[in-house]
């Protein structure tokens, strides 16, 4: 696989000396890297090594050989070093200076290509040959080929399946299953989500700032977060809903229900946000409901509001009631959407689960059941948050395998 893992770990091994060949399905290199972070690239992150850890979750403590041996300076000097300048924004986010994608693949070909590696563009992998007695990795078939390309050592870096238009497409994992290695089944990860709820969409390209979401699975509270949340044609996205969309679609294929409770006053508690009402409606007592709607809210949640509190829009302030109030308090704090169902691979920005984490020695990246066989990247189940978390640890798993194919401890 020729993206941002196989790239970087195929320079590196030629590097350390071995004669290497990176195969690739696509007619060129880094397709899918080319367009990631809108085209701009998201490289990595900043954060200190165990908040970076905590950005993956429970599986998190899998990538921390990985991400201590090469670090997200070490990846910064790593591409200074060809001539690849970053910068660091909002977050911690590390970006090229160019703000372009393709640099970054540009640079990683170039640093495979000068290090002696040789590239088979549209070379797409049927198979991993191996010994009949030692179980051994032995070599590769491509599809519509017989030939054997014999080799010792073979490094799945084939990633996920998110933007299989990308040739993104899983192939790596029904190979390493054939070899005996168990698969997480594979889930669309940082991903929006359709609702049930006709509002939302009737909201779309509306962009929400400092809401508090808290996420409801059978009624139960089991996820919040703060930040910015956008609706959308379909129904919602942002960067709030992608940071908890893990575990909201892991609960939806359980056929549990989900729901969203939207805060749009998370600074004011509901006594506070009370007298803020009293004070507004006081101030304003012969104005009409709608038109002091506008003190609270973007115009274009006014009519979704208006609907839901049940308070005529003409009504005069002086008129609204203290259980009217109240209810519309509720809804500025607990505005409910159900969630109906991810959005297709084709618009998640990952891939969740992948090659099981048990069946690989996290210390080298080495298969615990095949003698040779490597794994880096997306196609390993382990996936973060946005920010960089999830190249780094592409890069990190890359280079560690790259140096333990070169026996390099």
């Amino acid at each position: 696989g020729g993206g941002s893992a196989g790239m970087l770990a195929a320079g590196r091994a030629a590097e350390n000396g071995l004669e290497v060949l990176l195969l690739e399905r696509n007619n060129r290199l880094g397709k899918k890297l080319g367009i990631t972070g809108k085209g701009r690239c998201n490289l990595t992150n900043s954060a200190e090594t165990e908040r970076f850890i905590e950005n993956f979750g429970k599986k998190g403590k899998f990538l921390y050989g990985a991400v201590t041996r090469f670090t997200c300076d070490d990846l910064i000097r790593f591409f200074a070093g060809l001539g690849l300048e970053t910068k660091e924004e909002r977050g911690g986010r590390i970006f090229p200076a160019t703000d372009k994608a393709s640099t970054v693949v540009k640079t990683l070909e170039s640093y495979a290509r000068s290090n002696g590696v040789e590239i088979g563009l549209s070379s797409r992998v049927d198979r991993i040959v191996t010994g009949r007695e030692s179980g051994s990795v032995e070599g590769v078939i491509l599809k519509g080929d017989r030939k054997v390309i014999h080799t010792e050592k073979v490094l799945l870096a084939t990633g996920g399946k998110s933007y299989p238009a990308t040739g993104s497409t899983g192939d790596g994992y029904a190979i390493a299953a054939s070899l005996g290695h168990k698969i997480v089944e594979p889930r669309q990860g940082l991903v929006p989500f359709d609702t049930e709820d006709r509002f939302a969409r009737d909201l779309q390209g509306l962009s929400l700032k400092n809401v508090e979401v808290t996420v409801f699975t059978g009624g139960r509270k089991t996820d919040s977060g703060f930040g910015e949340m956008l609706f959308t044609h379909f129904g919602v996205s942002g960067p709030v809903i992608l940071t908890m969309s893990g575990q909201i679609t892991d609960n939806l294929a359980a056929g549990k229900t989900v729901e969203l409770s939207i805060d749009f006053k998370p600074a004011l508690s509901g006594e506070k946000l009370d007298k803020r009402l009293i004070r507004e409606f006081s101030d304003s007592g012969t104005k009409h409901f709608r038109t002091v709607m506008k003190n609270l809210l973007p115009n274009r949640l006014i009519p979704i509001f208006i609907s839901k509190s049940g308070i005529a829009p003409e009504k005069r302030c002086s008129q609204i009631t203290s259980a009217e109030r109240s209810n519309l308090a509720a809804l500025l704090k607990n505005l409910r959407l159900t969630i109906k169902s991810p959005r297709p691979f084709e618009e998640a920005i990952i891939t969740r689960g992948g090659i099981d984490l048990k069946e690989i020695d996290p210390r080298t990246m080495r298969s615990k059941l095949v003698d040779g066989l490597y794994f880096c990247g997306e196609v390993i189940d382990v996936d973060g948050n946005t920010g960089g978390y999830n190249l780094q640890a592409a890069f990190s798993t890359a280079w560690l395998a790259a140096e333990s194919c070169s026996n390099i401890k």
